[in-house]
C-alpha cells in the first residue's frame, strides 16, 4: 500500500511562507484607497502649476538659444576685423596689445553669454 503524504503539512507550509512575505508588510502601513486618491489629487493640482512654469521656461530657452546660436561666428568675424585692422595699421607688423586684449574680451563675453 502507499503511503500518502499528509495534505496539512504541505498547506502549513505554504501558509508559513505567505505569512514571511506578509510579515514585511505587516512593518508598514498600506494607506487605504482614499489617502491615495488624496496623495494624486494632490500631485494633480501640484502638476497643474508646474505645467505653466514648464512650458514658459522651455519657451524661454528655446528663444535664448534662437538669439545666441550664432554669437561665436560674430564674434569671431568681429575679432577677424579688428586683427586685420591692427594689421594694416602695423603695417603687417605683429599683433598690438588692443588686438590681444579685444580678442580676449571678445573670448570671454562669447563664454559668459554661451553660460548665462
Amino acid at each position: 500500500m502507499a503511503k500518502k503524504k499528509p495534505a496539512a503539512k504541505k498547506t502549513a507550509t505554504k501558509k508559513a511562507k505567505m505569512d514571511s512575505y506578509d510579515s514585511t508588510d505587516a512593518n508598514t502601513e498600506r494607506p487605504n484607497i482614499a489617502e491615495k486618491v488624496r496623495f494624486w489629487e494632490e500631485q494633480d493640482k501640484i502638476n497643474q502649476a508646474l505645467i505653466p512654469r514648464v512650458k514658459e521656461l522651455h519657451e524661454i530657452v528655446t528663444d535664448l538659444h534662437k538669439r545666441t546660436s550664432n554669437i561665436s561666428s560674430q564674434i569671431a568675424e568681429a575679432e577677424a576685423r579688428v586683427f586685420h585692422k591692427v594689421q594694416e595699421q602695423n603695417n603687417g607688423g605683429s599683433v598690438s596689445l588692443i588686438a590681444l586684449v579685444l580678442s580676449a574680451l571678445a573670448l570671454g563675453l562669447s563664454i559668459y553669454q554661451w553660460f548665462a
